[in-house]
């Protein structure tokens, strides 16, 4: 048995994080032919959100807007939900938590969210936020057969992660709902290096030849994912990133594989590599074998 994207989606141009991770989670249950009745568990990985709100979790707000087991019934199982924030690499441990999850015999369908907003909701660019609103959607299903994901593989720098986003309290006054200040980490080196040691990992566990095997990544930067590309050994047109006018964050890996689905990048590939890198640094990768029509 594998664990596989029955379906994927995205929801770009929006203000709010909670109403485009819920727009994005709508479309992916009905491309899926699916129902809200029939998810077992919904993770949320967004971090950036509306207002900066803290409480209550952002997953439940997700859910209601969902229709997500807001009726209780005499033998109905509870969808359970709850955030997993990790930045860029919340979606990867996000899906080794659903891996877990689908081990029940209970559990058939997991849906996992991301979305990364401004907290001022406002769908125009705002000063020193580089984080494009984007939601997304991705529902993943057991399935019979070699197709699936792999394991997790990690690689991070020790001691205490360096700040991203973070609102100044002494100095927020009546601004801090609306309000964010965001660092990029500036050494891209150490990026490429955490990058490069978990997406080898990961492939030599795959054991997938590299002229089959398709990257998807980020953009932290410009340059990355070439950069990354031409590390590991793969071909430029090998690669496919977010390709959003800006950083889709906790929505890059989603974009990046909707972007190969779309232009026929997954049409020769048996692996699609999924990589996410972000602030520690710290770094992230997972095998996923593609199923075959």
């Amino acid at each position: 048995m594998g664990i596989v994207i029955s379906s994927i989606v995205t929801e770009i141009g929006g203000g709010s994080s909670i109403e485009q991770a819920a727009a994005a989670a709508r479309r992916a249950i009905a491309e899926a032919g699916s129902t809200p009745a029939r998810i077992d568990a919904l993770i949320n990985t967004g971090v950036y959100r509306d207002s900066n709100m803290v409480e209550p979790a952002m997953s439940a707000l997700i859910q209601q807007q969902v229709g997500i087991g807001l009726e209780y019934r005499s033998g109905d199982v509870p969808c359970l939900s709850f955030d997993l924030m990790n930045g860029a690499c919340g979606i990867l441990n996000a899906i080794q938590v659903s891996q877990a999850l689908l081990e029940s015999p209970t559990v058939h369908r997991v849906l996992l969210v991301s979305g990364d907003a401004h907290p001022s909701t406002s769908p125009r660019p705002q000063p020193g936020f580089p984080i494009k609103p984007v939601g997304a959607a991705m529902l993943l299903e057991k399935a019979v057969g070699p197709a699936g994901f792999g394991a997790l593989h990690i690689s991070a720098t020790d001691g205490r992660p360096g700040s991203e986003g973070f609102v100044r309290l002494p100095e927020m006054g009546t601004t801090g709902r609306s309000s964010i200040t965001v660092h990029r980490p500036a050494d891209i080196e150490a990026l490429l290096h955490h990058a490069v040691s978990a997406a080898t990992e990961a492939l030599e566990v795959a054991d997938a030849p590299l002229d089959r095997t398709m990257l998807i990544c980020g953009r932290p930067t410009p340059d990355f994912p070439a950069r990354l590309a031409e590390r590991l050994g793969l071909a430029p047109g090998a690669v496919s990133a977010d390709d959003t006018d800006g950083d889709a964050h906790t929505s890059a890996l989603p974009v990046a594989f909707l972007a190969a689905r779309d232009t026929g990048g997954l049409d020769h590939a048996d692996v699609a590599l999924f990589v996410a890198a972000g602030a520690g640094p710290s770094a992230a990768a997972i095998a996923y074998r593609l199923p075959k029509p």
